[in-house]
């Protein structure tokens, strides 16, 4: 069984360079990694931020076969129930100014609710950052949660006829605001310019407090979301090998 996984930074996949030994391999111009999880042959790749940078990569990625795809990475809570470290999955992700829902794989769903993952209705993807305490209760009456990739990467799934579920950890709350100069330090692929770090610290010290607090959120919400795919996609590779018996059908269901 072949697992595609995406994630939108580098330090959503950090943990991963610490619990698996990776194979780098390259896809056209695009660098991904290789790991085998149970049964699974899994390909992790970064695709930067945003739903174009999402779209691409995909796409290109889905050239070839996989069995699976897991939209994953860092999302924000629209709800004050989910913390931070909160892995969630969703039955349907839906473009913030767009009427169509993309569902993930039902099946999918259901195992990663069994692993313990909050069942949410939907997520929204988002084009660009949702900063404000006061942005995220405008998008509470309709998501649980919010990041920037997962329609992105669910439409390709649904365009290749792949079976696809977006699964995230909360790495921002509803209770704060995030730093007013993110964008300008970090790139696309959420790696920090320390340039543009220590012109802003200087221009907005109020800020740092916040900015210090975002990378130790940062931190503790993607070693909980490699801990959970790890047993997740390790778990899924044995039911689709038919090891256990409530796992029969699973492969053709996952598609649903």
């Amino acid at each position: 069984m072949r697992v595609l996984v995406t994630f939108a930074v580098e330090a959503e996949f950090a943990p991963w360079r610490r619990l698996r030994n990776l194979r780098e391999i390259a896809v056209g111009e695009i660098s991904a990694y290789q790991a085998q999880i149970g049964r699974a042959h899994v390909d992790f790749v970064v695709t930067g931020m945003g739903p174009e940078n999402a779209r691409r990569v995909a796409s290109a990625m889905m050239e070839q076969s996989y069995a699976i795809c897991i939209a994953s990475g860092f999302a924000g809570a629209l709800r004050p129930e989910h913390v931070i470290g909160s892995i969630l999955v969703a039955e349907g992700v839906q473009q913030i100014g767009r009427a169509k829902t993309i569902q993930s794989s039902r099946n999918l769903v259901v195992e990663a609710q069994c692993d313990g993952a909050f069942r949410a209705k939907l997520f929204l993807t988002s084009d660009s950052v949702v900063r404000t305490v006061g942005e995220k209760a405008k998008l509470a009456p309709f998501a649980d949660a919010v990041d920037m990739e997962s329609f992105a990467i669910l439409s390709c799934a649904h365009e290749h006829a792949l079976a696809a579920v977006a699964i995230r950890v909360i790495s921002d709350t509803t209770k704060r605001d995030m730093p007013i100069f993110l964008d300008a330090v970090v790139d696309e692929m959420g790696r920090v310019k320390i340039g543009g770090l220590v012109r802003n610290v200087v221009s907005h010290p109020i800020q740092l407090p916040a900015l210090i607090r975002l990378g130790r959120d940062s931190r503790t919400a993607a070693q909980a979301l490699a801990h959970f795919l790890e047993a997740y996609i390790k778990k899924l590779s044995f039911l689709m090998h038919g090891w256990f018996s409530e796992g029969e059908g699973l492969a053709e269901a996952a598609a649903r």
